[in-house]
């Protein structure tokens, strides 16, 4: 549910459209990753990294910016290694990453 509340997904749809949408917002993240990395974090400044954290399920409010770029650099160290194919292994990395992140239960 937390996951559908960031990704505009309403959780009273049938499964079926839930999925795909699911599938397609993962995807367009996973692109937005790729151009993110060939950009460089260090070109995105504070509000962009708090938006991108944001956008990937992270809560960034109390991380300051070296947080918010150590933990992107970690998902983007998964996301751009793993294929279209895998985008249901990318959504629970969204649910994981983002909740064992140390600094922010802090």
């Amino acid at each position: 549910k937390a996951l559908s509340q960031v990704l505009f997904l309403t959780p009273h749809l049938p499964a079926f459209f839930l999925r795909r949408r699911l599938r397609s917002h993962v995807l367009e993240i996973r692109h937005l990753d790729r151009a993110m990395l060939r950009l460089g974090l260090g070109q995105l400044s504070e509000e962009e990294l708090k938006a991108a954290c944001y956008l990937r399920g992270l809560n960034p409010t109390r991380l300051g910016m070296s947080e918010c770029r150590a933990w992107l650099e970690q998902w983007l160290g998964l996301s751009c290694k793993l294929q279209a194919s895998e985008a249901s292994l990318l959504a629970n990395s969204m649910v994981l990453l983002s909740l064992n992140y140390v600094r922010a239960k802090e």
